[in-house]
């Protein structure tokens, strides 16, 4: 019966083992599906809504072109075409209607008025240079739509209103007369790239997923780096990468092909999933990246599943044994085996969550950005500020490149860290006299002699291609900062340093950016800003980078006005380290298991007898190298909570009154339970319970 019992449970603990395995699958693929599915909705919003506007914009181009062909419009009466057809489409900067050589009236000889809608005025062209001149550099906006046909030319840089362009252009041609059929003009429909990038953060991509938008000769329209739109082709991005993956989805864009790829991140940690397609109505790439642990969110949903699968596993296989040994008697050798079996199956559960806590990602919290690494990144985080500021109507932030380098880096004790090194920032040669130069570290701790700064640079840096003339600042800083590190999940826990540095004045509109380009590598597992020498004893650096959190204070400082304290973007630099876990296994394990095997052999020595055999005072002294060990442990770690390495003092502690309980219970009188075997169920059962309630610790802390 009772076997039959012990069938029915294991069938029940491997059907649970199975179904447990098949949702661990099923979860990944269905999580995987997931953010496939988010990516290419999010795409397909975007291609269609681009489409929408591109197709408004060469229908409207088209209707104007056929307009002008037919009619011979007065001056007042073209402004007033060209006004009106602009205000229809929100997108567009203006239209220009222009003419051949006297073809509007034998008496003009070029005429080309431009409508800007940003001025609400009307400028003739015709009167800066002689668009029609194909020889002429620049006017390759009108003659290749002349001599072409309809098409959208290549981006360009209009100086007056600092901004790239695109145009569509379309010719229009005589309906009758003696010039039938020849072209007469072209009507160009100018639109600012940067409608394209409003467009892009319009989109939920998560803090730092980004858009692009190529022409049909991969130039850039539209990236977070503002650098390369109109000046940098896709193409050459892609010979430079010795990503294929990545290679591959770039020439799949350059050849208006549709798909995704998946790809290691610049962080090495990371996934990233590029989506990428072809604006149908002008043949343009347009491509989505995402941060597929952003569109993911938490890896503990995965981890629990891992524990709880492994949790059945241990039982199915407790059963077997159980199902193996069944009878009605158990020999002392099939016990121990028993006993043995069960220790490996739990100490094997708590090491696997032990493993997972010490090797997952910290957990960012949601003020907080990801690891900024590439200029993509940073760029559409710097973006989407911009977004926020310009519909709150407030001036918007200018972007000061700001670096940091560490050279020495100690613990104080648990909760301050001394650093030193170099923070250097570069500030526009405009803005120097308007600004007030210069950061605070707002986690400086509160002692006079805390923090050291001093100017050790400064020096003007012009000519610098592809760049505007700066002013560079930098700053030979030893500080004492206060971090706000949680020790709960010692050994586990992952310290995270973070270095907060913000403008002095935030009237000035600042925005302190990582100067991601004064560093050879930014990946975080390289661990930029820090000097190589740099050790932290008993941890590893595991990596280093920027990121930014969303600041609100309760205040306004006196100045009147909460509006320039509120989401404010505050740059991090942040060191990530893991603890060596040899070294807390020597320092404070091993006196534990000293103690329970000193313990254990006790218990196995002391026999069925009324002579003084030295229990109490054997107990006693294993209690007393315990509390010391612990004492030393709560001298180096202060804090206020329980950490998780305390149980496995409490539970030795209760395995000391135990054993102490159960030797002087066995040897001074009778009990049944003790008596069966000379005490071996105790002692059999000795590290598996020891182990059972580490086990169950573990699980409250980290399941």
């Amino acid at each position: 019966m009772v076997k039959k019992i012990l069938y029915v449970i294991a069938l029940g603990l491997f059907i649970a083992v199975a179904y447990h395995a098949f949702e661990l699958y099923s979860f990944t693929k269905e999580s995987n599906a997931i953010v496939k599915q988010k990516g290419l909705a999010t795409m397909t919003s975007l291609k269609n809504q681009v489409d929408t506007i591109l197709t408004q914009i060469v229908n409207e181009g088209t209707n104007l072109a056929e307009d002008f062909g037919s009619h011979n419009y007065s001056e007042e009466h073209i402004d007033e075409i060209l006004k009106s057809s602009s205000l229809k489409i929100p997108a567009l900067q203006g239209i220009t209607a222009c003419y051949e050589p006297y073809a509007f009236s034998n008496d003009t000889k070029l005429y080309c008025p431009y409508y800007n809608k940003g001025t609400d005025s009307t400028i003739e062209v015709g009167e800066s240079y002689d668009y029609s001149d194909a020889t002429i550099d620049g006017t390759s906006w009108y003659t290749d739509v002349r001599d072409n046909g309809a098409k959208w030319v290549e981006p360009y840089y209009a100086k007056a209103a600092k901004d790239w362009y695109i145009d569509y252009g379309i010719p229009f041609y005589y309906k009758s007369g003696p010039k039938k059929g020849q072209v007469k003009g072209t009507i160009t429909m100018s639109f600012v790239t940067s409608g394209f990038k409003n467009l892009i953060l319009s989109l939920s991509l998560g803090k730092t997923g980004y858009g692009i938008i190529t022409s049909n000769k991969g130039t850039y329209l539209s990236h977070p780096v503002n650098e390369y739109i109109g000046t940098t082709n896709l193409k050459t991005i892609s010979d430079s990468t010795d990503n294929n993956t990545l290679k591959s989805a770039y020439n799949g864009l350059l050849n208006g092909n549709s798909g995704h790829v998946e790809f290691l991140a610049a962080n090495e940690e990371d996934t990233e999933l590029l989506f990428y397609d072809k604006i149908p109505s002008s043949g343009w790439g347009i491509g989505l990246s995402f941060s597929k642990n952003e569109l993911l969110g938490n890896t503990s949903s995965i981890n629990h599943r891992y524990i709880k699968l492994a949790l059945f596993v241990s039982a199915f296989l407790l059963m077997i044994i159980a199902i193996y040994f069944n009878k009605d008697y158990l020999d002392r050798q099939e016990i121990w085996q028993l006993s043995f079996l069960a220790t490996i199956l739990l100490i094997s559960n708590i090491i696997l969550i032990g493993h997972l806590e010490h090797n997952g990602n910290r957990r960012i919290h949601t003020d907080e950005s990801p690891a900024l690494s590439d200029l993509s990144s940073l760029g559409s985080f710097v973006n989407q500020q911009q977004t926020r500021r310009d519909q709150l109507k407030l001036p918007p932030q200018i972007s000061i490149p700001t670096g940091l380098f560490i050279e020495r880096m100690a613990f104080e004790n648990s909760y301050n860290i001394n650093i030193s090194g170099t923070i250097w920032q570069k500030y526009p040669l405009d803005l120097v006299d308007k600004i007030e130069e210069g950061f605070r570290l707002p986690q400086t701790s509160p002692f006079a002699e805390a923090s050291f700064i001093e100017e050790i640079y400064r020096k003007e840096i012009t000519e610098v291609s592809n760049r505007e003339d700066y002013l560079l600042i930098g700053w030979d800083v030893r500080v004492t900062l206060q971090q706000y590190l949680n020790y709960e999940n010692f050994p586990f826990d992952k310290r995270h340093i973070n270095i907060e540095i913000v403008p002095i004045n935030n009237e000035d509109n600042l925005i302190f950016t990582p100067d991601l380009a004064s560093y050879e590598f930014t990946n975080p597992t390289k661990k930029p800003g820090l000097n190589e020498n740099v050790k932290v004893s008993g941890n590893n650096i595991m990596k280093s980078y920027f990121n930014y959190s969303i600041e609100s204070y309760d205040t306004d400082f006196g100045f009147g006005s909460k509006t320039l304290f509120e989401d404010v973007p505050v740059l991090h630099y942040n060191i990530e380290l893991r603890r060596i876990l040899l070294n807390t296994f020597v320092t404070y394990l091993i006196p534990i298991f000293v103690v329970l095997i000193m313990m254990f052999i006790l218990v196995i020595a002391c026999g069925k007898t009324n002579e003084r055999q030295g229990i109490i005072e054997g107990m006693a002294a294993f209690f007393f190298v315990l509390i010391f060990s612990h004492i030393d442990m709560r001298k180096e770690i202060i804090t206020a909570d329980l950490i998780y390495m305390e149980y496995f003092y409490f539970v030795t502690y209760i395995m000391i009154i135990l054993a102490t309980w159960n030797l002087i219970t066995y040897a001074k009188s009778k009990a049944l339970i003790f008596d069966y075997n000379e005490n071996q169920l105790f002692k059999a059962a000795y590290f598996p319970v020891f182990f059972l309630c580490i086990l169950m610790i573990t699980l409250m802390k980290f399941y």
